[in-house]
Formats: C-alpha cells, structure tokens, sequence
C-alpha cells in the first residue's frame, strides 16, 4: 500500500499526565507579559520566539512554518500575509538601489505587474527573459542579476520550466533564485531539490486548500529565510495568527488532497483531447496532453503533472463566453485550489494587468479559460464541462 504523508507532520508531541490537546492550542494574544526588564529585553531580542510581538512572529505562525519547511524539505520557511506579499517581499528583501531582477516572461500578472511597475520605481532594473530559451536565460543572467525569478507550472497553462537548467546558469551569474511553485505543492513537488534557493506559494490555494484564507510562504535556507524575516519584520506582512492555524489545519490533508486533483484532472485533460475536441475543443495546454513538450520534465521534477491548466475553444472568445456561463458544476471564480472545481478566464483576473498584445508570447490565446480541477465526482465534472460545450 502507498504511504502518504511527510515524515513528522503528523507526529504527536509529548503527553503529560493532565492531558493534551489533539488539535494544536490557538493563542490570539497580541502582546506578552514578562516579569522584568531584562526578560523583556531577552524577548525583543528573539529570547523567546512567537511570545514577544506578533508582528515578529507568533505561535501559530511558528509551528504552520515549521510544518511547510518539513513537506518542502527546507531549512526554514515563512509566512506573509498573501501570496502577492510572498513574491514582492522576496523581490525586494535582497537587493539595493541599482541592483537587477531577472523575471521569466511566463509569470502571474501580479508577479509582471510588480516587475513593470513597482520595481523600476525603486532604482531597479528589470530583465525580462523567455524560460524556455536558455540562451534567452543567459542574456538575461549576464547583466549580474542580484535575483533571478521564475515560476514553475506556469499559470495558467501549465507547462513546467527545466528548473536545474536555470538555476545552474543563475548561480554561476551569482544570483538567488526564487520560484513561484503554487500550482503544484510539496510534497508532490520540491523545487529547492533542483537547485532553486527559495520556494513560493500562494498558500491561498492548494495548502490552504478550503477556500477560506488568504496567505503565502517562502521556504529556503536559514541564511535566506533570516534576512527575509527581517524584512518581514520591517514592512509587517505577517500572516495573521488565526489564519495560521487553519493553515497548519490545512497542511495534514494536503497530500491526499492534492493528488486526487490531480488525478481528476488527468482524467478530465484526457476527455477534453479526445472527445472534447470534437465538441469545440482547439487545444488543451496540460503536459497530459500526448506529444506535449514538457512531459518527461514534468514527470522528472514532479510526481504528478498538475491539476490547473488551459483551454482553447475553436469558436474564439464568443464560444469562450458562452461556454464559461453555461457551467453548473465548475464555479465561475478567480481564485483556486479549494475543494471545488473553478473556471476563470485570466484575462479578467490573473492576467488582467498584462496588454492583450502581450499575450501571444505568454503561450496563450486571450479568450483561454483556466480550469482548477477540484474534488467533485470526475463524471460530474465531464459531464459539466459536455453540457456547456453544446451551448
């Protein structure tokens, strides 16, 4: 029988006599007592961690971080407030005015808006690069990025970037490299074993997992993940003590979780390519797809391949529409990752701050919708996604 789970993120701690909680307690306090001077002064200087100011970390926070760092096989791990906080806290927490950023052209908007509009403002300059073109790759490294960011599935398409491959020519350039990796978590997928320095995920999605916080985390070497508290600290991006708990909630189920989406989505990949076709169906961008370019990568750097992807309809954006309000099972929704199946066409959510001209070299057509396979029955999602491409 195959054994899920990571390696003490269920472990129980110790019992005393009095009994203890299965659950792990939840403290809401936002400040600490302490019964002298110098034991305050111990506290402010990390003397007693998560019971000093929340802002500089609390319990709940602390032990949900732990709990990350063991599913991605990481030193330490931290989280912010959202995913977006995740990203442009990473982007901003090493370097200095005059450094360069490095960012792969296949982001998500906000990650591109960042990029665009934010960085520039602060006396950094921006190197745009197409991941799938290592020479690309290397233009962009030889101006000495002091950062060098990716992501990887690609949203909304999917595809799956050779991560070994840019990371080696980053790091010979000197540069950290940080990858957005939420479309498919730990344990199914951990990108710091092929050489990136720091994991990112929207936590809001697939390790939250119920739709009901919003939160992000990075995750990397006690080196990365101190200076980045100390930003953290700073700019107060702290994810708040009550959704850390959910969170860590969350992350005992995340395995199980994640892999039935992805074999929900599999089996929906495949009815889309087949039958679907002969419904309107022009393509389906999922490395399920047979003959798609990044399978054996996926399949090298993941155990599964994915379970957020695109599609094309032959009928253009007028089918597009049409086919996006006839859907009864999949939500019409903009985030992901929940229990329920979601439909959403980026160009009115993830990518609405990306030019229309710029989609073509993103890898998809403006009208795409991106399908978030949930946990439904897979034969009511088929037979949904059927009913609304005969509309």
């Amino acid at each position: 029988m195959e054994s899920f789970g990571t390696p003490g993120l269920l472990a129980r701690t110790d019992v005393s006599a009095h009994g203890e909680p299965v659950a792990p307690s939840f403290e809401r306090a936002t400040s600490w007592a302490f019964p002298s001077r110098d034991a305050l002064q111990a506290a402010a200087g990390d003397a007693c961690p998560g019971r000093f100011y929340p802002r500089y970390g609390h319990p709940a926070g602390l032990l949900c971080e732990a709990k990350i760092a063991a599913l991605e096989g990481a030193e330490g791990s931290l989280l912010f407030a959202s995913g977006m906080a995740a990203i442009s806290g990473t982007m901003f927490a090493f370097v200095e005015p005059g450094d360069r950023i490095a960012i792969s052209r296949k982001c998500y908007g906000g990650s591109v808006a960042v990029g665009e509009h934010d960085l520039p403002r602060f006396g950094l300059a921006v190197d745009w690069f197409d991941p799938f073109d290592l020479a690309d790759v290397e233009r962009a490294c030889a101006a000495g990025p002091r950062l060098v960011h990716i992501e990887s599935p690609v949203n909304p398409t999917g595809r799956v970037i050779d991560l070994a491959a840019i990371t080696a020519v980053a790091h010979a350039a000197g540069a950290i490299v940080s990858c957005d990796a939420t479309f498919v978590p730990p344990p199914l997928q951990r990108t710091l074993e092929h050489g990136v320095d720091l994991a990112i995920h929207s936590a809001t999605k697939f390790l939250g997992g119920h739709t009901d916080i919003l939160a992000g985390c990075v995750s990397g070497s006690v080196a990365l993940v101190r200076r980045l508290e100390r930003f953290r600290r700073r700019t107060g991006a702290v994810l708040a003590p009550e959704s850390a708990w959910l969170l860590s909630r969350s992350l005992t189920t995340l395995e199980l979780r994640a892999r039935q989406h992805n074999d929900n989505a599999l089996t929906v990949v495949q009815w889309l390519a087949g039958p679907g076709t002969e419904l309107g169906v022009a393509r389906v961008h999922h490395p399920g797809v047979e003959g798609h370019p990044d399978r054996a990568l996926a399949e090298r750097q993941m155990s599964v391949l994915g379970s957020v992807f695109a599609v094309e309809l032959a009928g253009g954006a007028e089918a597009a529409t049409r086919f996006f309000d006839a859907l009864g099972v999949f939500h019409r929704a903009i985030s992901l990752g929940g229990s329920e199946s979601v439909a959403a066409l980026p160009i009115d959510g993830s990518h609405r701050m990306v030019p229309k001209d710029q989609f073509e070299q993103l890898g998809f057509a403006p009208h795409a919708i991106r399908l978030s396979v949930g946990l439904e029955p897979v034969a009511e999602l088929i037979g949904d996604l059927e009913q609304a491409l005969k509309r």
